[in-house]
């Protein structure tokens, strides 16, 4: 069994000092539970609103990523949703060109995954 050591001497008169006749006994203490960031997030109305918005335009993104030609997979970002239409970002004209030719059969892949979506808006973004 293990013992307990003895205060350092000059620690127990710090301690007769601030009116201690021994050395307070030591708890440890948790001051919160700990939670995750998506704890927090679904706690917060506000925030749970754009976390789900966040997430239901990643997931559309998704859904159409296999539609999407390879090398443009990477340069598309998704923006955001008004209403029945939606809002993606590409780097450049060219990104733009391209994708605005695919978009009616976007649309249509979206609407049989069951999203009310019925039209596509392109936006280029602006470089920093």
């Amino acid at each position: 069994m293990a013992t307990r050591s003895t205060p350092h001497p000059d620690t127990l008169a710090a301690y007769r000092a601030l009116g201690y006749s021994t050395p307070p006994k030591v708890k440890a203490s948790i001051r919160g539970k700990s939670q995750t960031l998506e704890q927090v997030v679904n706690s917060a109305p506000s925030l749970a609103q754009l976390s789900a918005i966040a997430r239901d335009t990643q997931n559309r993104l998704k859904a159409i990523a296999p539609l999407l030609p390879v090398s443009l997979r990477s340069l598309i970002q998704s923006g955001g949703v008004e209403g029945d239409a939606w809002c993606l970002l590409v780097p450049n004209s060219a990104v733009a060109a391209k994708l605005r030719q695919m978009l009616p059969a976007l649309c249509a892949h979206l609407r049989t995954k069951g999203w009310d979506v019925n039209s596509i808006r392109v936006k280029v973004k602006s470089p920093n």
